[in-house]
């Protein structure tokens, strides 16, 4: 079961700062995780929401660690910066380990930094699958999109992790709905204990 929960943590499909038809799945630890259909698939999309004792920047710099990324994203194994293409925009190459016969996964992720203000930071998250070359031990994840919206308020910043995808292959799409809060739950576990 948990192969999938890796998947799904890096998927988004939906409206930025879109709030309709959300329902709260999970209530955990200060972490709400939320879900809602989409039009153009059968995979629900997710939406993790969490305030934390740290700073925009200190955030920010945690979630472009290109080499960094593996360490906190749950099951994992490998990551690495590819290529800096400017100050706001970056490609990562990250692996995930899933269990026999589950053939293993990687992803090649463009990150785009956005000041929307002085205290709001947006960071869009898309699939760039041909940018890095194939390898014959993962399959390639093509199909993502999401983003990261950080606002600082005093000496708090509130996360919210918005994505949807699909993690291609034979998967089937009802579990991968029923598993879909547990990796944003324990990427946001991991990520506060990495800031605060």
């Amino acid at each position: 079961m948990k192969f999938y929960i890796a998947i799904i943590g890096f998927f988004i499909c939906v409206p930025f700062f879109a709030q309709e038809n959300w329902t709260l799945k999970k209530d955990k630890d200060e972490i709400q995780i939320y879900t809602k259909t989409t039009d153009s698939s059968k995979i629900k999309a997710y939406k993790a929401m969490m305030t934390v004792k740290s700073s925009l920047d200190k955030v920010k710099n945690v979630i472009i660690d290109g080499n960094q990324l593996y360490t906190w994203n749950y099951k994992a194994i490998d990551s690495k910066l590819l290529q800096k293409k400017s100050e706001n925009e970056y490609l990562i190459w990250m692996a995930l380990d899933l269990p026999w016969p589950i053939r293993n996964r990687d992803v090649v992720i463009y990150l785009q930094i956005k000041r929307i203000t002085s205290e709001i930071l947006l960071i869009t998250v898309s699939s760039a699958p041909n940018a890095y070359e194939e390898l014959d031990e993962y399959l390639r994840i093509t199909e993502f999109e999401g983003y990261w919206l950080l606002e600082e308020k005093g000496e708090e910043v509130t996360i919210t992790h918005q994505m949807h995808g699909d993690p291609g292959g034979n998967v089937p799409s009802w579990f991968v709905n029923t598993t879909i809060t547990r990796a944003p739950y324990y990427n946001f576990l991991a990520l506060r204990e990495r800031i605060e």
